[in-house]
């Protein structure tokens, strides 16, 4: 029984460096730029002499889309017009096939660059189970919507991963004079298995009503005494340094840019903000995506986008801040465990309390309900994310030994908690995940 308790509450979530939760990355925005025709033969020397921000490198002569048709900004009346399109037809998209369907993040953006907004929905039912990704486009008449086609190319397409745009802020970009192809470059996780995992590296495109997920590259890890990585190029398997220096130097000569998303994030079991975008006032949600929009397009910064709109979350960029905003008692509030959520007062089973001391040690009391009270103290100490971590290794004498518990200390929302993110191994063993959250309590 104590085992099943210990994978419950040590279980947690690892934070990405580019999606939501821990330490979220600020990347400067590039504003697009694409080479136009010039009536004058003096102008065309020089232009041809400059690099675009997202194009091809080399001068193609052959160029088949005209650059005038690439629209660099919707104007606003246009863009709220469009907005209220997706809107007017809310209960369609956000609930596809029955009224269990929970999307949590939506953005509005023009991949294609068309002038033609998209707008991308992440997502699944309740409890974090069959999530699913989906994009509407603009209509070419610009009265209705509809759900682009996918092509699925390259290495282990037969799987059919639709690209997972919403699942991160910033993106790798370019544009392709060639064949008038902005390309999206993301990697996605592989079907996992009990014994197997891993990455595909994928190229994005829209075009034509076709979204294009050509993967390029790939590596799993399998259970071998051990896991173990194998790296995957278009022509078979590689070395690892070969399959780095590959998905370096990918897309050759074309120049990268970075984009950035307005990634809004709302869920249904702990509504921090404004709440689910299912349920939410049309008014709100539509500036929401306006926004999202914008920084899409330059005119406004991911930063903040999030400070306006993700009021759930703290852009913490300095480690020592979060560390004074963090110095308390702390008494657990929630945890979510994968979509398994629990609330708790101070007589409820497993609840936990925790203070916090400006020299960046601990004290985390846990189970003070229980038979298995216990204590954890330390230090924590400042990772490359401006988040405050530390590891936790019972001793071998306890009957959780060879395990490890990391704490990592992400935020103090706009609600005034102290959010954690909790990963837990036993030996090779990845045990589950929670994210705690706590209300501030006299010491």
């Amino acid at each position: 029984m104590r085992k099943k308790y210990f994978a419950l509450i040590m279980a947690g979530i690892i934070c990405s460096s580019v999606l939501s939760g821990c330490g979220k990355a600020d990347e400067p925005r590039t504003e697009i730029e694409v080479d136009e025709d010039d009536n004058d033969e003096d102008s065309d020397e020089e232009d041809d002499d400059q690099e675009d921000d997202i194009s091809d490198s080399s001068n193609e002569a052959d160029e088949k889309t005209d650059p005038s048709e690439i629209v660099k900004e919707i104007n606003e009346d246009e863009l709220y017009s469009q907005i209220d399109i997706f809107l007017d037809n809310r209960d369609a998209i956000f609930f596809p096939e029955s009224d269990d369907y929970c999307f949590t993040s939506c953005m509005v953006c023009d991949l294609d660059f068309n002038g033609r907004c998209e707008l991308v929905l992440s997502g699944g039912r309740w409890y974090g189970s069959d999530l699913e990704n989906r994009i509407y486009e603009i209509d070419e008449e610009r009265d209705g919507y509809y759900e682009p086609e996918y092509a699925f190319l390259g290495m282990d397409s037969e799987q059919c991963v639709v690209p997972k745009i919403a699942n991160w802020n910033t993106l790798d970009a370019f544009y392709d004079k060639k064949d008038g192809r902005f390309h999206y470059l993301i990697f996605q996780s592989l079907p996992e298995t009990s014994d197997q995992y891993g990455f595909r590296y994928c190229d994005v495109s829209l075009k034509d009503g076709i979204i294009q997920n050509d993967i390029y590259g790939m590596y799993q890890y399998h259970y071998d005494d051990g896991y173990q990585a194998t790296y995957f190029g278009p022509d078979g398997e590689m070395s690892q340094e070969e399959f780095d220096d590959y998905t370096y130097s990918y897309p050759g000569d074309h120049v990268v840019k970075r984009m950035d998303f307005g990634t809004y994030e709302g869920t249904a079991f702990y509504p921090l903000s404004d709440g689910d975008i299912e349920t939410m006032a049309s008014w709100a949600l539509r500036e929401i995506l306006a926004d999202s929009y914008r920084v899409f397009a330059g005119t406004m910064t991911q930063s903040d986008f999030i400070r306006i709109h993700s009021t759930h979350s703290n852009d913490y960029d300095d480690a020592e801040e979060l560390l004074l905003d963090s110095v308390g008692g702390w008494g657990l509030y929630l945890t979510d465990t994968e979509g398994d959520i629990t609330y708790y007062t101070p007589d409820s089973e497993f609840y936990m309390t925790m203070d916090i001391y400006e020299d960046g040690s601990f004290e985390l009391y846990r189970f003070l309900n229980t038979d298995n009270e216990m204590d954890i103290s330390g230090v924590l100490e400042a990772d490359e994310n401006a988040d405050l971590v530390y590891t936790y290794i019972p001793e071998s004498g306890d009957d959780m030994g060879g395990s490890t518990l990391e704490i990592i200390v992400c935020e103090v929302n706009m609600d005034g908690r102290l959010v954690i993110s909790t990963s837990s191994m036993y030996g090779n063993e990845y045990l589950g995940g929670s994210t705690w959250y706590f209300d501030r309590i006299d010491i």
